[in-house]
């Protein structure tokens, strides 16, 4: 079994076994059935949040879980949080024209630690990676809509980045969309040909920014805008990402201790792309 699949048993086990994540159960001999409706203890009930139950079978929650973006997304972020500095080079600076020996970390849900709370609620990337000479964000997609808007938040990711840990010689924004997506994808982002200068401000529309968004890019324009005259922007399929992760896998020898730990990763890697609802990559494409 991949280690994507041990993913999967764990997802399982946390839907399944709730109290795991701190969710108390409501013990049905608590309860009081009358005239159709149930009700339960004062006592046992979040009063600040809204009651769940599980809706989903075994087989059921598995294929909804394999359509959702923020899944793929969790595979992503392991396994880019795992492979060495040449591989994440190859597989994602290089798609924007970088070249960079890292070393180049991965960061994750602590941008709002790293840059403070001017950032906090501001945007969840799906990727961001940095170092000494780069800073490039990667936005995962599977059917969800574009919007300019999207794309400013990385704008402010990689603004921030700058002005707290100095300017960096490259900058950009790499999307990772289905196949059938890349013909229109820059019309549907608002741009021509993936050019973007500093006039991408002006064609933001202010009511679909967050409050804090709005308020940086006033603080902040010029810093911006320097960060937009800058920044590389591209976009490649899940298809060709796949292509190229089974290109790196095949150079790799199974009898040896290192290449196999990075077999085992790219593997389950390719596995999930393959299962994956949406990604427009066909099972067994090797």
């Amino acid at each position: 079994m991949g280690w994507n699949q041990k993913y999967w048993d764990i997802l399982e086990q946390l839907y399944w076994v709730p109290g795991y994540l701190g969710l108390g159960s409501i013990p049905q001999k608590t309860w009081v059935e009358r005239d159709g409706l149930v009700c339960v203890p004062s006592e046992l009930v979040n009063r600040t949040g809204p009651l769940y139950r599980r809706v989903l079978s075994s087989d059921q929650i598995v294929d909804h879980l394999l359509r959702q973006e923020e899944i793929l997304n969790h595979v992503f972020d392991l396994t880019f949080g795992i492979v060495g500095d040449r591989i994440t080079e190859r597989l994602l600076l290089r798609q924007l024209g970088f070249s960079d020996e890292g070393p180049i970390e991965s960061i994750g849900r602590e941008v709002h630690v790293r840059y403070g709370p001017e950032a906090a609620g501001v945007t969840q990337q799906d990727g961001l990676y940095v170092s000494g000479k780069s800073v490039v964000g990667v936005e995962l997609k599977l059917g969800a809509r574009l919007s300019p808007e999207q794309i400013v938040k990385y704008v402010a990711l990689l603004s921030w980045e700058e002005q707290w840990f100095g300017d960096r010689e490259q900058l950009g924004l790499l999307f990772i969309v289905p196949e059938a997506a890349i013909a229109r994808h820059w019309e549907k982002c608002g741009l021509e040909g993936g050019h973007i200068n500093a006039g991408f401000l002006d064609r933001l529309d202010p009511q679909k920014l967050s409050a804090k968004l709005a308020t940086y890019i006033d603080m902040e324009r010029d810093r911006m805008a320097a960060v937009l005259e800058r920044m590389e922007i591209g976009v490649i399929s899940w298809s060709a990402l796949h292509t190229e992760v089974l290109a790196i896998a095949g150079q790799l020898a199974r009898d040896q201790v290192g290449d196999q730990t990075l077999l085992r990763l790219l593997e389950g890697f390719t596995d999930q792309l393959e299962r994956h609802h949406g990604t427009g990559v066909s099972v067994g494409a090797r």
